[in-house]
């Protein structure tokens, strides 16, 4: 591990007094402190907490001395208290006077998360070998998980299931050489690494009252910042059904919980559209923008005219953006086909990209 990194973690928490303890546990026992024999740095902003977590943070401060701990404990106006503000003000807070911006690496988690013990190592280590933006991989607690119950474990496990096909058909289609398999999928709040330079190029972290964290990473792509899914990056978190953010993990499990007491399909984004996203990306990044013909090749695959594809004065546009307009990740996408009909497509469809390389 590089020995030339200063990171510095930042975590917004909104009434979590009773998982704090189990954060700075896990913070203060990362593997970068005994390697490094230097303090971390974790900025945490209480976000209008009203539970105690001041005074569970004020008795747990002592107990840590591997941690430079600076807590904020701030009452946001009701519009602006929200995990976007509480975030923002983190990651802001945090890099405040960074040595090195190339060499400062901001790292986020939630206050319900546990880092696993390597996780500040392994975020520098994937910096290191040329990500500028590092997604660590989220995983629900186990335990709190069981207790919802076997059918809402069984739609865990296919959903999981689908989103490894349907990342390795994109990584078939569309290969990154900055993020190659195996990796995960995940770039959410939970586990975001990125360098203070890369941050600032993009404007920072915006206050926005939710995926706050999605817009950091899409913006930062955008502008062609390098993104790793690293497997060595993993962080715990809880498996609630009540959360602190809008459009959060817990209301993904809620509704997953409520579609299985209802009765209702476990469905999934069409596969086909998985696969048209991951060529329109390829077209994008290998098009030759000098070719006309290959622009206009282009044009009609992502259905615009040619003109869309430069600026208005005609100067070309970075990539980053392309895909952004053209063939952008779709959050909201309408989820149509069940589960393990897209396993199958999927598995298929791999079956014969594989097929073919082989026999070329």
């Amino acid at each position: 591990m590089s020995k030339h990194y200063w990171p510095r973690v930042a975590v917004p928490a909104r009434n979590e007094a009773g998982r704090l303890e189990s954060l700075l546990n896990s913070l203060a026992s990362q593997t970068w402190q005994t390697l490094s024999g230097k303090r971390l740095p974790v900025v945490i902003v209480l976000n209008n907490c009203d539970d105690g977590s001041r005074q569970i943070l004020d008795q747990l401060v002592p107990q840590h001395p591997s941690l430079d701990l600076t807590v904020l404990d701030v009452q946001f106006p009701p519009s602006k208290a929200h995990v976007g503000s509480a975030r923002r003000l983190a990651m802001e807070t945090a890099c405040r006077g960074a040595r090195d911006d190339a060499r400062t690496i901001l790292m986020t988690t939630d206050a319900d998360a546990t880092p696993d013990p390597n996780w500040v190592a392994a975020n520098i280590a994937a910096i290191d070998a040329g990500a500028d933006v590092v997604g660590g991989e989220i995983i629900a607690d186990r335990g709190e998980e069981e207790r919802l119950g076997p059918g809402f474990l069984e739609r865990a496990k296919l959903h999981k299931r689908y989103t490894e096909l349907a990342d390795k058909l994109t990584g078939l289609i569309d290969p990154l050489p900055w993020d190659p398999a195996p990796r995960h999928t995940d770039h959410s709040g939970g586990s975001i690494a990125v360098t203070v330079q890369a941050y600032r190029a993009v404007g920072g972290m915006h206050a926005l009252p939710f995926r706050e964290d999605i817009d950091l990473v899409e913006r930062l792509t955008e502008a062609g910042a390098r993104l790793r899914h690293d497997p060595a990056v993993r962080v715990t978190v809880s498996a609630r059904i009540v959360g602190r953010a809008a459009s959060g993990m817990a209301d993904c499990i809620r509704g997953w919980l409520m579609e299985e007491i209802e009765g209702r399909p476990h469905l999934v984004e069409d596969p086909l559209w998985i696969e048209q996203r991951a060529v329109r990306r390829r077209a994008i990044r290998t098009t030759d923008f000098a070719d006309l013909d290959q622009v206009d090749e282009l044009a009609r695959l992502v259905d615009v005219p040619t003109r869309k594809l430069f600026s208005p004065d005609g100067a070309r546009i970075g990539v980053g953006h392309l895909i952004r307009c053209f063939a952008p990740d779709d959050l909201d996408v309408a989820p149509v086909v069940p589960v393990r009909v897209a396993i199958s497509l999927i598995t298929q469809r791999i079956a014969a990209l594989e097929g073919q390389v082989h026999a070329a």
